[in-house]
C-alpha cells in the first residue's frame, strides 16, 4: 500500500511517526523492540518516545522505523 506524504521543513516528525504507527497498529514499545532487534542497539520505549517527541530522531533511525513499518523514504529533487 502506497502512502504519499509531502515532507518539508515544517513537518512535525512526532505527528508523522505517530500516524505511521497508528496506521500499522504498532505501539511505541513494540517499535522499540523491533528497532533493537534489527539494529543490534538497545532501544527502550522511553528513549524512542523521547526522540520522537523532541524531534531528535537520526535519519538512520527514521529509515529503520520506515523499514519496520513497511515504508521507504523517497527523496525527490524539487
Amino acid at each position: 500500500m502506497a502512502i504519499n506524504i509531502d515532507i518539508d521543513s515544517k513537518t512535525d516528525i512526532n505527528e508523522l511517526v505517530r500516524l505511521l504507527l497508528f496506521r500499522n497498529k504498532i505501539t511505541i514499545a513494540e517499535l522499540a523492540r523491533r528497532m533493537s532487534v534489527l539494529s543490534g542497539k538497545e532501544y527502550s520505549r522511553f528513549n524512542v518516545r523521547a526522540k520522537i517527541e523532541k524531534g531528535t530522531l537520526k535519519f538512520s533511525e527514521m529509515v529503520l522505523i520506515c523499514e519496520i513499518l513497511g515504508y521507504k523514504l523517497d527523496i525527490h529533487e524539487i
